[in-house]
């Protein structure tokens, strides 16, 4: 492979050199343990640190909560969309343990805006994980093309650029499982080509299944600041997957997916229940028996959701429904031959026993669908359904659904 060459270092990177009191701002900033970590125990944390960061993230749940807030648009609303990508690599040649992170942006999908090659290191001395952050030129910091991770993984030290006052380092906070870190206190200091001597100033919290970020620049000069994200709030980044590329196009691993819609995952399995259609003064006109076979789809798949609903079943007078679904940010949208729509869990419900479920025909009648659907308080196997359809905000008909599972989850290779 053809070796990067290493230009020299471009004027927005010329590190000042940092004056003696940083050494003692970071002490008093991050206070050292009277011992060191056992070496051991230090070799796990290294190990987890790698784990929790590796994977697929996303601020969508974030951003869409702040949309949906309809707020006016302050500089510290989080708005843009931004994934990241988190690569285990296997480079010796670069360190014993590699990371390498691509954050993309919505409004640049085409460019990775962060790009980053980190080596971790364990500080037996302090009892911290070191991350340097190492690049693969100077001259241009952010908006870079991307770069496949295997070639990445080829490339040796002498092919990197590090910026050692710019390095992170963290601490394990065991009591909420957790690591939380950033840059050491103004230590990290370059020439802007506009704003001349600059800091920069970044924190970061991680843990299992999301993590935390800020970052800002600051001019030595005055003390203003020369620019940050959203008013240096906290960007939220929620794990999608332990995979930073899932495969056939898939945005969320099924473990995310149930960890995330537990009352979904709940309802996994078959039900068998009867379905009661009333009229307007409340008198049941139908009554039919029912099977809903509901599952979650295996990683890979086309739909993240499948459900089967038979009304007279095991009959002559069978109907048969079928609806396919995928996860979007934060409720699962899906449709069949005859509506679209999509479900959520309700938020204020803090017992986690009710969802919503918001429909419409697509066969232009205007018929829209709206279902609550709650669990019995202590029995995850009996839940109740109540239906209404409407046209021009006026009831048409409702349908009382009552249902116990008889099984679980149907495994992934049973055919329906």
């Amino acid at each position: 492979m053809t070796r990067i060459p290493r230009p020299a270092k471009s004027a927005f990177f010329r590190l000042f050199p940092a004056p003696v009191l940083i050494s003692t701002l970071a002490a008093a900033y991050w206070p050292l343990p009277a011992f060191g970590a056992d070496a051991a125990d230090g070799a796990d944390l290294l190990q987890t640190f790698a784990n929790y960061w590796t994977g697929a993230f996303s601020n969508e749940r974030q951003a869409r909560a702040e949309r949906l807030n309809r707020e006016p648009d302050y500089p510290e609303a989080v708005r843009l969309l931004r994934d990241m990508r988190v690569h285990r690599l296997d480079a010796p040649a670069i360190g014993d343990v590699v990371l390498f992170l691509e954050e993309i942006r919505t409004d640049q999908p085409q460019l990775a805006h962060r790009q980053r090659v980190m080596s971790l290191l364990w500080r037996e001395s302090t009892g911290e994980i070191e991350v340097e952050q190492l690049f693969t030129s100077l001259d241009q910091a952010y908006d870079r093309p991307f770069l496949p991770p295997g070639e990445v993984a080829q490339l040796r030290r002498e092919d990197l650029f590090p910026v050692a006052e710019c390095n992170l380092f963290f601490r394990w906070e065991p009591e909420n499982e957790r690591f939380k870190g950033g840059m050491r206190p103004r230590a990290c200091r370059y020439e802007h080509p506009q704003s001349g001597p600059v800091y920069a100033e970044f924190d970061m919290v991680l843990d299992r299944h999301r993590l935390w970020y800020r970052d800002r620049s600051i001019k030595l000069a005055d003390g203003s600041i020369r620019g940050e994200i959203d008013g240096f709030s906290w960007l939220r980044f929620d794990r999608l997957s332990d995979e930073p590329v899932l495969a056939n196009g898939d945005r969320i691993s099924r473990e995310e997916l149930r960890r995330r819609i537990p009352l979904t995952a709940k309802m996994e399995g078959v039900w068998e229940g009867v379905f009661r259609r009333v009229d307007l003064e409340g008198e049941i006109i139908e009554t039919l028996p029912s099977r809903i076979t509901v599952r979650l789809l295996p990683d890979g798949e086309a739909y993240d959701y499948h459900q089967i609903n038979l009304l007279n079943p095991d009959s002559d007078e069978e109907q048969r429904i079928e609806s396919h679904g995928k996860w979007d940010v934060d409720r699962l949208r899906f449709f069949n031959e005859r509506l679209e729509g999509w479900a959520k869990a309700v938020a204020a419900d803090e017992a986690g026993q009710t969802s919503v479920f918001l429909m419409e025909f697509k066969d232009g009648s205007g018929l829209t669908v709206s279902e609550v659907v709650s669990f019995r308080p202590g029995d995850p196997d009996a839940r109740m359904r109540a239906t209404q359809y409407m046209r021009d905000g006026q009831v048409v008909r409702r349908t009382l659904i009552d249902e116990i599972k008889v099984s679980g989850p149907v495994p992934d290779a049973a055919p329906f």
